[in-house]
This record gives C-alpha cells, structure tokens and sequence, in this order.
C-alpha cells in the first residue's frame, strides 16, 4: 500500500487511489478466532490492524449493518481500493511522455529464442527486437511459456463481481462482511462480490447461472447494508485470475533464460507498483531484490 501511495505521488493523484481502509466482521466461534489471529499477525508485522467497537465502526460507515451482537471490528486503516482501468491508462500515458512506444491491442504470438537468450516478440507481420523482456500474462501463463520449455504451475481461477446503482448512503471503504464483500464503484454504485460463489461456481455456471449468483450477491450485501435496499444491478462481469500452484506470487527471471523475466500472481492490482519498481531495478540496473527471493520463478524447479 505504500508503493500505491507513492505512485499516486508521483502522478500527481491521478491514479483512482481511494484510500480511508478497510472494515471486517466475522461471526461464529470459528471465524472470529481466524479474525483474530489474523489481525494479530498482521499487526505483529507492523501493519496498521486493530480492532474497534461496533459503535465506530458504524461512525465511519453510516449506512452498514454490523449486527448488534457484533461487539468488534477489524479496521485496516491503511488499506484502500483502486480503479485499476483508469490507473493503467495513467501509466501508459505517463510512460509515452517518457518516451516509451506503447502497442496496444498486439498479439505476440511467440518469443524467438537464441542461446538461452529471448531475441525477439513474434508479431502479425513482423517481430519486435527486446534486449530484455518481462512476461506478464496473467492467467495465460503456463499456455504461454510452456512453448518454451518451462513449465509455470499457474492455473486459471474463475470470478465474478456485480455493480449496483447507487445507494442512499455512498460506501467510502472497502468492507468484508460475512458472506459478501463489497466497496464503492467508480460510476457511484456499490462493488460487489463472494468468495464461496468464486471459482468453480462461476467457471461451470451458465449466463442464467451467473444472473442468478449477481442477485445472490446483492441479497447478501442488502443485509449488511441496509443502504443498499434499494438499488438494483447494473451489470455482473467475470475475470479469470491468475493462481499459482502454492498460491503465492511468482516474480523474477525465468530459469533458462539470460534476458528475460516474469510476474505472475493473484493479487496484481495491489502488488503491481512495488513487483514493477523491484523488477525494473532488476532488469534495468542489474540490482537482484532479497524482497524477492522466497517468490523466485526457480523454485518450481528444484
């Protein structure tokens, strides 16, 4: 979150950068002693985690519907949600006042390959000459590299989000409720989403399937926020994210391969300023990050 805000810095804000953190509520025996220890480890790493009162908690979300027998909140105040279309276009704007060629909408069909060293991006009509290349490909991964001998354990995981109008009371933060999670839309609607109804769910639903899953959605967020009754979906979209094999992030050179690099993990919108400033110093300057090493292509092939 501190590369995001220094990024918002650097731009001049102009990144979508919505900040004022997060709130989290749990019920049941089980979940709120996972609640717990979770906050507790993440303080323990000096992240900014505590709990507050119910009370407060409704103080700074006026319109939620923590449950009166929920005594605790967990507040993240350091955690926040970004619009990540708007800040991509940002940076390939900033990257073109800089001087860089951006392509968009080019497929690269392969990578031409000499030497254990990546020439060249094959192109329609032509190939692009890299001195150095950085392969970050999300979901198709393993597809993409498998061509070149190396094989990347990242599978393919489902998800689905709805969008409401608006309520009558704007959600300022990002809240992970029992059952759904939800946060404020670019258009003034509410986000939405739920990690039971992700992955196969989604992936093996039908268009009615995923319809009925939105409303699902909307329900549960309607009951914890009260604000919501009203509102009606505007549109549900699906995403396929990138997840590799032992769910932790997989970033730097590719085994094999003198020039060439990658990224691929599931949490891109919130990791992608501080992967891209450690990669860049790495491919640029040659300055290998420690931060780095337990996340190391490598270690697949061992």
């Amino acid at each position: 979150m501190a590369a995001h805000r220094e990024l918002a810095r650097e731009l001049g804000g102009d990144v979508a950068y919505h900040d004022g953190g997060s709130l989290e509520w749990a019920e049941g025996d089980d979940k709120l002693a996972e609640l717990r220890a979770r906050v507790k480890r993440l303080a323990g790493r000096g992240y900014a985690a505590t709990f507050i009162t119910r009370e407060r908690a409704l103080g700074l979300e006026p319109g939620l519907g923590v449950p009166d027998h929920v005594r605790e909140v967990a507040f993240y105040a350091d955690d926040a949600w970004l619009d990540a279309p708007r800040l991509v276009r940002t940076l390939l704007d900033a990257a073109a006042l800089k001087g860089a060629e951006v392509r968009s909408n080019v497929a690269v069909r392969s990578l031409r390959v000499e030497n254990g060293r990546v020439e060249a991006l094959a192109i329609d009509g032509g190939e692009i000459v890299a001195k150095a290349v950085l392969v970050c490909v999300g979901p198709a991964t393993k597809a993409f590299l498998e061509p070149l001998g190396v094989t990347m354990p990242v599978g393919r995981v489902f998800g689905l989000l709805a969008v409401t109008s608006r309520p009558a009371t704007a959600l300022g933060r990002v809240v992970h409720a029992p059952g759904v999670h939800l946060r404020g839309d670019v258009g003034g609607g509410l986000m939405l989403g739920a990690d039971d109804l992700d992955g196969p769910v989604v992936e093996h639903a039908s268009a009615a399937g995923r319809a009925e899953i939105a409303a699902q959605m909307l329900e549960r967020a309607r009951r914890v926020y009260p604000s919501a009754r009203d509102v009606t979906l505007v549109e549900h979209r699906v995403g396929v994210r990138p997840m590799p094999s032992d769910r932790h992030t997989i970033a730097g050179r590719i085994p094999g391969f003198e020039n060439a690099w990658m990224i691929a993990t599931h949490s891109g919108v919130t990791l992608g300023p501080l992967l891209g400033r450690l990669l860049a110093d790495e491919i640029v300057r040659g300055a290998p990050s420690a931060t780095l090493a337990p996340f190391r292509p490598d270690r697949f092939a061992r």
